[in-house]
């Protein structure tokens, strides 16, 4: 496994007014314009060994790779894009293409004054095939450092961050690619 990066910049579009049935363009990752940075969080933060994080490949996909380790409690590993607001209250939820390894990642999300708490969606793309995977807003659930917290709603009207994490509690090398991000109609 070769890491080159742990932090990315990526470019971030947002187009402007649109038809009922267009998609918006979060990351445009193949152009490479300018854009969001991703970072990883590990779960060093907690006394795990996993390693794991963000680089753009030849072809301008975001990869998302490293190994994780069940070692001191460990057995996560995420990146997380920042430094957009994105006001997403006139879609349904977020259009993914991903190629992956077979293993459940979970798509995530952060709102405006809530760095404690995430919403995850689980995602499982078919191993080494590119996917079209839609996750519509309604299957995220609130979280705070893993566990779910019921009644808490997410305000898609102020998301600042979306991201990606492994926490399937499996040893083990992981690979996600990820072609395009949006939101979709």
């Amino acid at each position: 496994m070769k890491m080159r990066l742990l932090r990315v910049t990526l470019p971030f579009v947002l187009i402007g007014s649109l038809a009922a049935n267009e998609k918006m363009v979060l990351a445009d990752l193949e152009s490479m314009r300018s854009g969001m940075n991703w970072r990883a969080v590990n779960d060093g933060v907690m006394g795990g060994l996993s390693q794991g994080g963000a680089a753009v490949d030849e072809s301008g996909r975001l990869v998302f790779e490293g190994k994780i380790s069940l070692e001191n409690n460990g057995g996560f590993s995420s990146i997380r894009s920042s430094g957009r607001e994105m006001d997403l209250s006139g879609f349904e939820g977020i259009e993914l293409k991903v190629k992956g390894d077979g293993r459940k990642y979970y798509l995530t999300a952060r709102t405006k004054g809530g760095w404690r708490v995430a919403f995850w969606s689980p995602i499982q793309p078919a191993k080494g095939e590119w996917v079209t995977v839609k996750v519509p807003f309604s299957d995220f659930y609130a979280t705070s450092f893993g566990r779910k917290l019921p009644g808490v709603k997410f305000k898609t009207d102020q998301i600042t961050s979306i991201g990606f994490m492994l926490y399937d509690k499996k040893d083990g090398d992981f690979h996600l690619e990820v072609e395009s991000i949006g939101a979709y109609k």
